[in-house]
C-alpha cells in the first residue's frame, strides 16, 4: 500500500530555492514548444517523441551509472516507470507535435497554463493532505473558462483545424497533471533512475510506432530542425525531468505544478522574438482567467496543525 507523502514546511532560504527550480523548469519546458515548432515540419510525432525521450534516457543513465548514490529501488521502479512514461512522456509529446502542425507554439504554451486546475481537482481524490476546499471550486470552474476563451469556442469553432489542435493541448495538460498526481503516491524511488526508465519508456513506445507508421530511415530533418530537436533531449527533456523528480521528493504537488504559471510567458516570449508570433486579444485574456483561477485553486490557506503522518515518496539522489 502507498502513501501520500507529506511535504515539509520549507524554511525561507527553501523557499528561495524551490523557486528558482521553478524558475529552470519553466524555462526549459517552456522553451519546448519553440524546439518542437522548429522541428515538427520535418521531423513526424512519434519520430520526435523517440529521438526525445531515448537521448534523454542514455544522458540520465549516464547520471545514475556515476552517481555517488547507487542504492535504487529495482523491483518497485518500472510500473511508475511505464505509466508515467506515458502520462507524462509519449502521449503528451506525441499530442503537442500534432497539435503545432495547427496551432502557433504561443497558444499551444497558453493551453498548458490549465495543468494546475486538473492537478488541483486529481489532487482532491488521490492525495488525502490536497483535498479540494470552498472557493478552490469556483477556481477550478474560472480557469477552465478562461481555457475556453484561449481556444475561442464558438458554434462555428467546431470542426475547425485550430479547435482540434488546441483540444490536443487540453489533453497534454491532463495527461501532465494526472503524471504529478501518480507520481506523489508511487512510493519511495530513486529520482534519477525514475526519471531514466520514464524516459526510457517514452521513447521506446514512440520508437515502435514511429518505426510502423512513419518509416523513420527516410527521415531528412533540415539542419535546423535536428538543432532543435538535440535541444528539446537535453535541455527540455532530461536536465528538466530529472529536477521535477527531485522537487516532488520534498514539495507539494499543487506546488510543482505552479511552472505552469511561468510556461506560458516563456512560450509566448519566445514565439513572438524567435517566430514572430502573435497574440491575439481573446487569447491574452484567457490566459489571464486561467492563471487567476490557478491562483484562487493553488493559494496557501491556514490549516490547524495535524499529527506527523507515514510518508513516502520519491527519494531524492545525491547525484548533481
Amino acid at each position: 500500500m502507498t502513501h501520500s507523502t507529506a511535504p515539509r514546511h520549507h524554511h525561507p532560504a527553501e523557499q528561495s530555492r524551490v523557486w528558482v527550480q521553478l524558475g529552470l523548469l519553466s524555462l526549459m519546458w517552456g522553451s519546448a514548444f519553440l524546439m518542437m515548432k522548429v522541428a515538427v515540419p520535418t521531423v513526424p510525432a512519434f519520430a520526435m517523441a523517440a529521438f526525445r525521450g531515448l537521448v534523454a534516457a542514455a544522458l540520465l543513465w549516464l547520471v545514475v551509472r556515476f552517481a555517488r548514490n547507487r542504492a535504487g529501488h529495482e523491483k518497485a521502479s518500472w510500473i511508475p516507470a511505464i505509466i508515467l512514461g506515458t502520462v507524462s512522456g509519449w502521449l503528451p509529446n506525441v499530442l503537442t507535435a500534432w497539435a503545432l502542425l495547427r496551432l502557433d507554439s504561443s497558444v499551444a504554451g497558453m493551453l498548458s497554463a490549465a495543468a494546475p486546475i486538473f492537478v488541483v481537482v486529481f489532487a482532491h481524490f488521490f492525495l488525502t493532505s490536497e483535498r479540494l476546499r470552498g472557493i478552490q471550486v469556483a477556481g477550478v470552474v474560472i480557469g477552465l473558462g478562461g481555457v475556453g476563451l484561449i481556444i475561442g469556442i464558438t458554434p462555428a469553432s467546431f470542426g475547425g483545424q485550430d479547435l482540434g489542435g488546441q483540444l490536443a493541448m487540453v489533453v497534454v495538460a491532463i495527461s501532465y497533471a494526472s503524471g504529478t498526481v501518480y507520481a506523489r503516491t508511487i512510493g519511495r524511488q530513486d529520482a534519477t533512475r525514475l526519471a531514466m526508465r520514464q524516459q526510457l519508456v517514452s521513447g521506446g513506445v514512440a520508437a515502435l510506432v514511429a518505426i510502423a507508421l512513419e518509416q523513420p530511415w527516410d527521415i531528412r530533418p533540415e539542419p535546423v530542425a535536428l538543432a532543435a530537436l538535440l535541444a528539446l533531449a537535453i535541455w527540455a527533456s532530461a536536465l528538466p525531468i530529472w529536477l521535477y523528480f527531485r522537487m516532488l521528493a520534498t514539495t507539494k504537488a499543487v506546488t510543482v505544478s505552479l511552472v505552469a504559471y511561468l510556461i506560458p510567458g516563456v512560450a509566448v516570449l519566445l514565439g513572438a522574438l524567435v517566430l514572430g508570433e502573435a497574440l491575439e486579444p481573446s487569447a491574452a485574456a484567457g490566459l489571464g482567467v486561467v492563471l487567476l483561477g490557478v491562483y484562487i485553486t493553488t493559494r496557501p490557506r491556514k490549516e490547524m496543525p495535524t499529527p506527523p503522518v507515514s510518508t513516502a515518496g520519491i527519494q531524492p539522489d545525491d547525484a548533481g
